[in-house]
């Protein structure tokens, strides 16, 4: 038994049971014993490895977009981006060092991270190992930020773990999926739902959750892209993650809840709580809607692959080909390695059926999307 799985045992048993969301939320965010509030979780020696930490490629093409960004804003003296989730602070340090010229003085980096280990070790980072410190900046909050006259936020792989109620369709009937206390275990109960907003939410979306079949309530991720949306006046908010768009969604059985580990992928969220990641697909309809509804203009889904492509990544494949054939000609064994493994690394990224097939949704606001976003609608 965990120390969460104890503290929550307790909570029940004093109280009544809890919303999964509730649930989920200690789970991953607990400043205690969540899973996030433990050493370093993302990256190669944490349990999974995102896309920004796959290559420093990946932090480059994205400094382009947004520089992309700044130039259809009207290259204004100050340009801030602000990246939520920012794990272990890799993905900023790529993008400042790909930054040039006036894009580089008129930018600042905000990091938005709600865990102090992890902001510890992202300032630990930035302040004494290298030279940019002095223009990056923390909040721990989306919710804190003043807006900024013209900027981007920036999420990577964050809506996946917001928390997310969970429904299931019962005779007819929408019940909440709540965590209860058994014995010395946590299990589901089925009870009437605790928000009116759940049932409102899929009527939002114009979905029938199918008889018998289990889904997410994406109410958390809904909040936090108009909470976004208010974080600049002119710019864009993009969001990178694994999704599908509403219908797609509902029709799956069993929804799309699934838990990593270091004993690797599982289906079981109650089990050992604060020692395992828990997510769910990215709800597109619910994302496109808030921004939507904020005044934004709306790009994708598209997949991450053709958005890194337009941004750039055959360009960068070329030149790692050729540093790998100058290095075999000098006899350089090791840098012709390093140049081959970088090149199979970026193919992970441009792979449809792994991190390429990540999608990219993106809205705007006082300016035209770059062309490499596609067409806003």
């Amino acid at each position: 038994m965990t120390p969460l799985q104890e503290r929550l045992l307790e909570r029940i048993r004093s109280g009544r049971p809890m919303p999964f969301a509730a649930y989920m939320s200690l789970a991953l965010y607990d400043p205690r014993d969540g899973y996030y509030a433990s050493s370093e979780r993302t990256g190669w020696g944490g349990d999974f490895v995102t896309s920004s930490v796959i290559d420093p490629a990946f932090g480059a093409l994205w400094a382009r977009a947004f520089e992309q960004i700044w130039e259809a804003s009207g290259r204004p003296e100050r340009f801030e981006v602000i990246e939520v989730g920012p794990g272990e602070g890799g993905f900023a340090a790529g993008v400042l060092d790909a930054v040039a010229g006036d894009f580089a003085a008129a930018l600042t980096y905000r990091l938005v991270e709600r865990m102090s280990p992890a902001r510890k070790r992202q300032e630990h980072l930035f302040q004494e190992h290298r030279h940019d410190g002095d223009r990056v900046r923390w909040s721990a909050s989306i919710t804190d930020l003043e807006p900024v006259e013209a900027g981007v936020v920036f999420a990577n792989e964050v809506l996946d773990n917001l928390p997310v109620h969970l429904v299931q369709q019962q005779d007819g009937r929408l019940a909440e999926v709540c965590v209860g206390a058994e014995g010395h275990g946590l299990v589901e109960m089925l009870l009437p739902p605790s928000n009116p907003e759940l049932g409102a939410f899929f009527e939002r979306h114009g979905v029938v959750i199918p008889e018998g079949h289990r889904a997410e309530v994406a109410l958390a991720a809904e909040s936090f892209c108009a909470h976004a949306a208010r974080a600049i006046e002119r710019g864009a908010i993009v969001i990178v993650d694994y999704g599908a768009m509403a219908p797609e969604l509902v029709a799956r059985p069993e929804g799309t809840l699934v838990c990593y580990s270091t004993a690797g992928a599982d289906t079981s969220p109650l089990e050992r709580p604060g020692e395992k990641d828990i997510t769910a697909h990215a709800n597109w309809s619910a994302a496109t809607h808030a921004l939507t509804q904020a005044g934004m203009k709306i790009t994708g889904p598209r997949p991450q692959s053709e958005v890194l492509i337009a941004l750039g990544l055959a360009d960068v494949d070329t030149e790692l080909k050729r540093d790998h054939d100058a290095a075999i000609a000098a006899g350089r064994g090791a840098l012709a390695v390093k140049a081959l493994s970088r090149r199979h690394a970026l193919r992970t990224l441009s792979d449809r059926s792994g991190l390429g097939g990540f999608d990219v949704v993106a809205g705007f606001r006082g300016i035209t999307a770059p062309d490499a976003f596609g067409r806003s609608v």
